[in-house]
């Protein structure tokens, strides 16, 4: 490195991968009280989906605005109730609604692969699977855009 440019380059070279770095370490936090649920890094396009944020409505009509990621920190999510296929966003998914394991807070969603054994109505028996096919992750999650936030601050009460 002789030359300034050469420095400069360097330099440059040096602040992406520190920025890349840290941008990969941010966590995303539930905006009630701050406590970390998943890493930026983990967020994903679910198959089918235009992108890693999508707006899904309920069967109340309620929109959610709604994140995807491949993983969440250990023990991070609380879930009181079983797994649910009816009205899934994600065919082929149950879901089960995950809250903040401090403020009880509800985040979003687990989503888990799954076969129904009997009928496809409410009646027919849930059973979760990994049906080991690489083109369908066995777990994720929907976390609810208005719910998480990346700043490092929760928002007063």
């Amino acid at each position: 490195m002789n030359c300034t440019v050469q420095r400069l380059k360097f330099i440059l070279q040096k602040l992406k991968a520190i920025s890349k770095q840290q941008e990969q370490e941010t966590p995303i936090r539930c905006k009630n009280c701050g406590e970390p649920i998943a890493m930026i890094s983990s967020l994903f396009t679910v198959g089918g989906a235009d992108g890693t944020t999508g707006a899904y409505v309920n069967e109340h009509g309620h929109i959610h605005q709604t994140i995807t990621v491949r993983n969440v920190l250990n023990e991070s999510l609380l879930y009181f109730d079983e797994p649910e296929t009816k009205d899934s966003w994600f065919p082929g998914y149950s879901w089960t609604i995950a809250y903040c394991r401090i403020c009880q807070s509800h985040l979003g969603w687990k989503f888990q692969n799954v076969v129904v054994v009997g009928n496809n109505d409410s009646s027919g028996e849930v059973v979760l699977e990994d049906n080991h096919n690489d083109n369908r992750l066995p777990i994720f999650w929907g976390m609810s855009g208005v719910q998480v936030t990346t700043a490092n601050k929760t928002s007063p009460r």
